[in-house]
């Protein structure tokens, strides 16, 4: 009896620990698998975009408010996330506009819905490729593709990571915008709009150590806007770069 009671108790013992390092084999193959497809990815997006035609375009000019803090940043919107970016794909846009269809998975929430943490959205990036008739408007090289770089907003590179702020997408409007959103997959439950993404954009390449604005001109400028986003981009990498500090605080 008093065998079989010391059998049981060490079973008993044995099994979290079982279990612990079931869970742990779990997470690294998952997390292989993740960058298997990343891998795949990125190969497929390099050989679309390698013999298009570059051309250079910038934002349109808005009036929505720049966030300065991290307090403006998460009362600006809806959800601040940190994610990474596992596709790029062409996707639907309207006439001389072009966007890139993102797949990103939110790895943090750093303000608002904490069930959106491990989940895949889809975010449309400004830039991207298009076709030479969709973006010129003329019916003379159907088959010519043009890849189009936003100054302002470089297109972050699959298996990168990215920290911003995120804002509903009301797809319900009959706007060609949203219509090419429809077309391309995405709906208001799956995916959302970047909130001033040529400010408040941050990414970390992969062969990065930390998270720079997205948006070239302002990393280079030594306005008062430049600096204050400087000062928070400083702020975030304190706080939200694991790379930096070992762990997330």
């Amino acid at each position: 009896m008093r065998k079989l009671l010391m059998m049981l108790t060490l079973l008993f013992l044995v099994l979290p620990v079982a279990c612990a390092k079931t869970s742990q084999v779990t997470d690294t193959d998952d997390a292989n698998n993740n960058q298997f497809v990343i891998k795949k990815n990125q190969k497929k997006w390099q050989s679309k975009i390698a013999k298009a035609d570059i051309v250079h375009s910038e934002f349109k000019v808005t009036k929505q408010p720049v966030s300065r803090t991290l307090d403006n940043l998460k009362n600006h919107n809806q959800v601040v996330i940190k994610g990474t970016v596992n596709n790029l794909e062409k996707m639907h846009s309207p006439k001389g506009m072009v966007y890139t269809k993102a797949t990103v998975c939110v790895d943090r929430v750093l303000s608002g819905d904490d069930s959106l943490v491990n989940k895949k959205i889809f975010l449309a990036l400004e830039g991207g490729l298009v076709s030479f008739d969709h973006w010129y408007g003329e019916k003379r090289n159907g088959d010519r593709e043009m890849l189009i770089k936003n100054d302002e907003f470089l297109l972050p590179e699959i298996g990168s990571q990215i920290i911003t702020g995120l804002i509903p997408h009301n797809l319900d409007e009959p706007l060609e915008y949203n219509q090419a959103l429809r077309e391309s997959g995405f709906t208001s439950q799956n995916s959302f709009a970047i909130n001033t993404p040529q400010y408040n954009f941050w990414v970390k390449n992969p062969k990065d150590s930390k998270y720079q604005l997205n948006n070239p001109k302002l990393r280079n400028s030594e306005d008062n806007l430049a600096k204050s986003l400087q000062k928070l981009t400083n702020e975030i990498n304190q706080k939200y770069n694991t790379t930096q500090k070992g762990q997330d605080h």
